[in-house]
């Protein structure tokens, strides 16, 4: 019987030390691009929590070994272990639904473009850098633009406040990009009084509604940013889809982003609660 329960018992040690040794791996990339991000003085919310819990993923996995030889220290890790499993569990949930609404959304775009009636796109603003897009915000531009020259009887709102570190809005920055990008300036409404996503949303429908904009309305955004923006365009009376920009020229600051943005959905459904 004995003899039995080593080889078990030395299989299953071997397995949970390949899979603390998966999860500090993991981590050590994850907690370098928070890192990556913070280092552009993008400090928020995600990287913030996101540093923290890989760090102490990390130290864990390092102090383990150590920890299991007394009782008090194994029961600690183990506590520790379960409430960072919990919170990875909990981020992978709410990935999902945000994962469903970037595959659902793109369809329903494209699904609404074909029809003859036109739409009104939403463009979320972001950083701006010196009166010049950020990285970020570029991308959604460019979207933008590409959707609004397929589409030449779509209008744009341009959504975003001005930041105390930024020289003109959000807003603004995007009409000037898109101006430059040739979409006709007639084309584009500026809501300018915007401090994040909820009032984005709420102060573009008093512009669609105040100048009779079409009410099907194509949010753009990052693609970790679509759930939340067109699910605020849908509590505001708009049938809503999402499009967003191919990641990957930002793909280093998307953990930081993806992670807040989960925060931010949390934050949502508590104050709906």
């Amino acid at each position: 019987m004995n003899g039995t329960d080593r080889p078990s018992n030395r299989a299953l040690d071997i397995t949970f030390a390949v899979l603390r040794t998966a999860a500090a791996v993991i981590c050590a990339f994850l907690l370098y691009t928070f890192l990556y991000t913070m280092s552009f003085n993008q400090v928020n919310f995600g990287n913030v929590t996101g540093s923290i819990f890989c760090i102490s993923v990390i130290l864990l996995v390092i102090l383990y070994p150590f920890m299991r030889k007394k009782k008090t220290l194994r029961v600690i890790a183990k506590t520790a272990a379960a409430l960072q499993l919990v919170f990875a569990v909990y981020c992978c949930i709410i990935s999902g639904f945000i994962l469903s609404e970037m595959m659902h959304g793109e369809k329903e775009a494209v699904s609404v473009s074909s029809q003859d009636d036109p739409q009104t796109v939403i463009v979320l603003g972001c950083m701006v850098i010196d009166g010049e897009p950020s990285p970020m915000l570029a991308i959604r531009i460019q979207k933008a633009e590409e959707y609004l020259n397929a589409h030449p009887d779509a209008v744009c709102v341009a959504a975003g406040g001005k930041g105390s570190n930024e020289e003109i809005s959000e807003a603004e920055c995007i009409r000037r990009t898109l101006v430059r990008g040739g979409i006709d300036e007639s084309r584009i409404y500026v809501e300018d009084e915007s401090t994040d996503t909820t009032e984005n949303i709420l102060f573009s429908k008093e512009i669609i509604e105040a100048y009779d904009l079409p009410r099907d309305v194509v949010v753009v955004s990052e693609c970790y940013h679509i759930f939340r923006g067109v699910r605020q365009a849908k509590l505001n009376g708009l049938h809503a889809s999402g499009i967003y920009p191919d990641p990957a020229p930002v793909i280093m600051t998307l953990p930081s982003y993806w992670l807040r943005e989960i925060m931010a959905v949390t934050r949502d459904f508590i104050v709906a609660v």
